[in-house]
């Protein structure tokens, strides 16, 4: 679950009152208030327990009879209430229990993200990942999350809890959203992802309409998706303005502005700065600097 949230990210247990996880470098640590206390996502605390804060653990069918009610530990699991008692149900294939149409629906067509309800568990306005797409986050409000959307060029980074340049974030699942078409007709084979320089898509031609789930894929590490030709060549003969760090760690690029006289500071893997060389020198990859010797790399020569 940690996955999903910003490091040092306090999370209510599901299913419990009296426990939490605290977010570690994407991994949780589980924690146990003192007696007789419960944690508030509110406040980020253990509290003393009352019939509002407690309310999450007790019996979710108390009061109701032939009603479902989702299990706040599973999105798959459900339970049944019958006058009071709560019977334990699963949804079959991989789908989820829907608690508002009270049916099991496909887990593409569900907003359950990991758990049930599951920022009833975290503070108000808390934004945390879309795994699927990183172009988009969820935000909680008033116990409920709702999807948001970064702009087309920019990605969502949860250590900021906000949307930052494509380059300057981290991304395993980049967008799927329009890379298929083009003025508005639908196009097929190799598209760059639009993201990173080593990054791309595979759309099938299904004739008439779009392929709405490309496949995506990498060049090897030190080559990068040539989007003109079609296929992968070495970082200074391609021309590329997306990221082109990644996948290359903690070094100085070329950038693919201003006639070779860019370079790109990278640490691990994201771009950091971009910076000019002095004395209208020329930057050189190959030896790491600026040079007095002219550059005509591929990737920057005869550009701006």
């Amino acid at each position: 679950m940690c996955r999903l949230f910003k490091n040092g990210t306090h999370i209510r247990k599901p299913g419990t009152c009296d426990e939490y996880i605290e977010c570690i470098n994407d991994t949780g640590v589980i924690h146990t208030c003192a007696d007789s206390l419960v944690f508030e996502p509110s406040s980020q605390k253990c509290v003393q327990a009352t019939a509002s804060n407690s309310v999450y653990c007790g019996n979710l069918c108390e009061g109701l009879d032939g009603k479902w009610v989702a299990d706040p530990t599973d999105c798959q699991n459900y339970f049944y209430c019958r006058n009071g008692e709560a019977l334990g149900g699963h949804c079959d294939n991989s789908q989820h229990f829907n608690e508002t149409t009270q049916s099991c629906e496909y887990g593409v067509d569900s907003l359950c993200v990991d758990v049930a309800n599951i920022c009833e568990i975290l503070p108000d306005k808390t934004k945390f990942r879309q795994e699927n797409d990183c172009n988009e986050y969820y935000e909680c409000k008033s116990g409920k999350h709702s999807l948001k959307t970064c702009s087309s060029t920019q990605y969502f980074d949860v250590e900021i809890g906000g949307c930052a340049l494509k380059s300057q974030v981290k991304c395993t699942a980049h967008s799927k959203k329009n890379v298929c078409v083009s003025k508005s007709k639908p196009i097929s084979g190799y598209q760059s992802d639009g993201a990173t320089c080593r990054g791309y898509f595979y759309c099938a031609d299904l004739g008439a309409v779009p392929d709405i789930d490309p496949i995506w894929a990498q060049c090897p590490e030190g080559y990068f998706f040539d989007d003109i030709n079609k296929r992968c060549g070495l970082p200074t003969s391609v021309v590329c303005t997306h990221n082109r760090c990644e996948g290359r760690g903690t070094m100085l690029v070329t950038s693919s502005s201003n006639n070779c006289h860019n370079y790109i500071t990278c640490v691990d893997g994201v771009e950091v700065e971009e910076n000019t060389c002095h004395w209208d020198h020329f930057f050189d990859e190959s030896v790491q600097g600026c040079s007095s010797k002219i550059v005509y790399d591929e990737c920057c020569d005869g550009r701006d």
